[in-house]
């Protein structure tokens, strides 16, 4: 079987800049597909200078040769999608219809979704912090054989509505017995309004198993952009404050609907400095004067988080929620490489850590842990067990770097930022092969020599 597939992880909990490394691979791609999760990931592409916001539709969709798919391992909310496609048609893109694929079996995100996932997040002592958009109670329903398909939107009207309310017995009765008797599905309204869907959205629906097959056996380059990332992965990840899907390789694959054995590249995502949205342990997290909630507190003194997450503009691309942020994590690298069997790394935001060293007069990383009193390599699975967060061990460089337009080549850089991604190979054992220097997709340097 031909390896003629890439795909682009996340190496740590989402935010990394995946869509930088995505956009450079799908220039020369025949299929770009999207494989986990819904529109609670974002990404930002450029088309003839414009930024456009997408959550569902590949970003390589602005490159005309390419074909995408949203591949079955997704949960598709298809007011998002139908504005999505909207969007990229307005803006000139060639052909969007006729060349995006919608995988017959995702799942679709209705109404009722997104008011379950209020409702759990309500009812938890310990809440994961979700962006509310449905995507856990649509895989949920996914799970338990009562999902709606996107093949469900093209049935006729009456058995929609059949499905839909099997689907939604034990959701109403949810809503009666939590006062949230406003939530109750009117079955008949929204098996009609799925049905229009289905209308707008019948071109794209299809099988994509015959195009994934033709792709490899004539050995055409496939691109899948993951979503999410590691130490968000239902099973690998920091459970239960996690996502919903399985955003490491394995997963990704079985959601875009591709054979292993066509599997050519990994290439994992990360930046120079790292952050977190909502809940969760974070080992090199720096102090920030933010809320519990993640909220920014007016007045208080800026410290190290504030300097991170300023500089850095972390904001999640979603929903805007300040983003907790911390030291580069080598460890937790480690650990990814072989949970998703990464070959390469990106780091993106060096400049932003060069600006940060300058800000404070140093710049960290973490190369081991200190947990259960002994010095570790790894990340352990077992947090939940021993309530420790592992204490991270740190190699620390004086002061921080810039890096100016007239920086093309790895020789080219500071002394200093060679230095940390020396440090994070030597800690992680994955080469650095793509460094992000700026914020445009092409303000990135690539060592063909790695």
């Amino acid at each position: 079987m031909n390896k003629c597939v890439t795909v682009i992880v996340g190496t740590k909990w989402g935010d990394e800049g995946k869509g930088k490394i995505a956009a450079r691979e799908a220039k020369d791609a025949d299929l770009v597909i999207r494989a986990t999760g819904g529109a609670n990931a974002g990404h930002t592409v450029v088309y003839k200078g414009e930024k456009l916001a997408l959550h569902l539709v590949p970003g390589g969709i602005v490159y005309p040769q390419t074909t995408c798919i949203i591949g079955p391992g997704t949960v598709i909310d298809p007011d998002v999608l139908w504005s999505e496609i909207q969007m990229l048609k307005n803006c000139g893109v060639f052909d969007v219809e006729g060349r995006l694929k919608i995988s017959g079996r995702a799942h679709v995100i209705l109404p009722y979704h997104k008011d379950l996932d209020e409702l759990h997040e309500k009812m938890k002592k310990h809440p994961v912090g979700t962006t509310k958009r449905g995507i856990g109670p649509c895989y949920s329903d996914k799970a338990n054989r009562i999902g709606i398909r996107m093949y469900d939107l093209l049935l006729p009207e009456i058995e929609l509505e059949k499905k839909i309310k099997e689907a939604t017995k034990l959701h109403n009765q949810a809503f009666k017995e939590n006062g949230m008797e406003e939530k109750i599905i009117d079955v008949r309204k929204l098996a009609i309004r799925c049905r229009l869907l289905g209308l707008r959205l019948e071109r794209c629906i299809t099988d994509i198993a015959p195009i994934i097959a033709d792709k490899i056996c004539y050995n055409k380059k496939i691109v899948v952009e993951g979503a999410q990332a590691f130490r968000l992965d239902l099973d690998h990840g920091d459970y239960p404050m996690v996502t919903s899907s399985h955003p490491v390789t394995a997963g990704t694959l079985c959601g875009a609907a591709l054979p292993p054995q066509a599997l050519k590249t990994v290439i994992g995502i990360d930046k120079a400095y790292n952050s977190r949205v909502g809940n969760g342990p974070f080992p090199t997290e720096l102090p920030a004067s933010i809320d519990e909630n993640g909220n920014v507190i007016k007045g208080a003194k800026p410290l190290e988080g504030d300097v991170v997450r300023d500089l850095g503009h972390e904001y999640g691309t979603t929903t805007g929620r300040p983003r907790r942020c911390g030291w580069m994590d080598a460890v937790i690298l480690r650990s990814a490489k072989y949970t998703s069997g990464i070959d390469y790394l990106c780091i993106n935001h060096l400049d932003t850590l060069g600006e940060i060293g300058n800000k404070l007069g140093y710049v960290k990383v973490c190369v081991g842990y200190l947990y259960q009193g002994h010095m570790i390599d790894f990340y352990p699975d077992d947090i939940e067990l021993t309530h420790e967060i592992p204490e991270p061990i740190y190699e620390t460089l004086n002061g921080g770097w810039t890096i100016d337009s007239s920086c093309e080549t790895y020789e080219d850089l500071p002394e200093l930022a060679k230095a940390f991604i020396k440090i994070v190979e030597d800690a992680s054992g994955i080469p650095v092969k793509y460094l992000g220097t700026g914020p445009a997709n092409d303000d990135l340097i690539v060592r063909e020599d790695v």
